[in-house]
């Protein structure tokens, strides 16, 4: 099974109303393979943080051994525990179950190893990952994330 590493980051801005999310999957060798990046209007910054992760998993269409490289607690956090639990306990009360649910499905088709980097303090891929977030942020004709919220299920 080929191994790859994979920086994710997310970001989101409140003046644009806008996010962006962003992976750059190397090989074995640290040699770029694809840089995938997209911008969304209408998210959080936590959404776009997972769906890095979560377009990450969808990228490899064979099972495959995947470090995913992450500056969120958030998303280590639900993807070393908390999210496999919310959907054996049925907790529907969890914010983005509707990436939470697509990225705890893909976890059983590849090994992933999390680890997690602080943000913003040199890191040469994770400082670029968050680069193209930002960039994609700001495009312009962003489609709108399509996501439901607590008051939207109460109507």
């Amino acid at each position: 099974m080929r191994k790859f590493i994979c920086y994710t980051d997310g970001s989101y801005q409140s003046s644009i109303n806008a996010g962006g999310w962003a992976s750059i999957i190397l090989d074995e060798d640290e040699k770029v393979i694809a840089k995938l990046y997209q911008g969304l209007t209408h998210t959080t910054n936590n959404r776009c943080e997972l769906r890095a992760v979560l377009e990450t998993l969808k990228y490899f269409k064979d099972p495959t051994d995947i470090t995913i490289v992450s500056d969120s607690q958030y998303v280590i956090g639900g993807i070393n525990g908390s999210a496999q639990k919310w959907f054996e306990e049925q907790d529907l009360t969890k914010k983005n179950l509707d990436l939470w649910f697509e990225v705890v499905e893909l976890l059983k088709k590849h090994k992933v190893t999390m680890v997690w980097t602080k943000g913003h303090i040199g890191n040469k891929w994770n400082e670029e990952a968050d680069k193209l977030c930002v960039f994609a942020a700001q495009c312009y004709n962003l489609p709108r994330d399509i996501w439901t919220t607590k008051s939207e299920l109460k109507s």
